[in-house]
C-alpha cells in the first residue's frame, strides 16, 4: 500500500487529521502525521522557534527517512509551503 504524510497548517497540529487517518489506515495505508515544532503535542516554546527550518524541522526529519515515492497531503493557510 502507499504511505502517506499528512502535514498540518499553520496553528494547527496532527490532530487536525483525525478523521482522515483511521479511514486511510482502514484501506491499508500507512499514516504519519507529525505535529510541526510548537504546535499539536510539540512543547518547544513558540518563542523559540526563530525560522521556518526550525518550524519545519519534525517535517524534514521524517521526509528524509522516506522514500520519493511517498505521497504528501499538506493542510496549510497559504501558499508559503508549495
Amino acid at each position: 500500500m502507499v504511505h502517506f504524510v499528512l502535514v498540518h497548517g499553520l496553528g494547527h497540529g496532527a490532530w487536525c487529521w483525525y478523521k482522515v487517518i483511521p479511514l486511510l489506515q482502514k484501506a491499508g495505508h500507512t499514516v504519519t502525521a507529525p505535529d510541526l515544532t510548537s504546535n499539536g503535542i510539540n512543547k518547544v516554546p513558540a518563542h523559540s522557534v526563530t525560522s521556518i527550518a526550525d518550524y519545519v524541522h519534525p517535517l524534514t526529519q521524517l521526509l528524509e527517512s522516506l522514500t520519493p515515492h511517498d505521497p504528501k497531503v499538506k493542510h496549510t493557510s497559504s501558499t508559503f509551503y508549495q
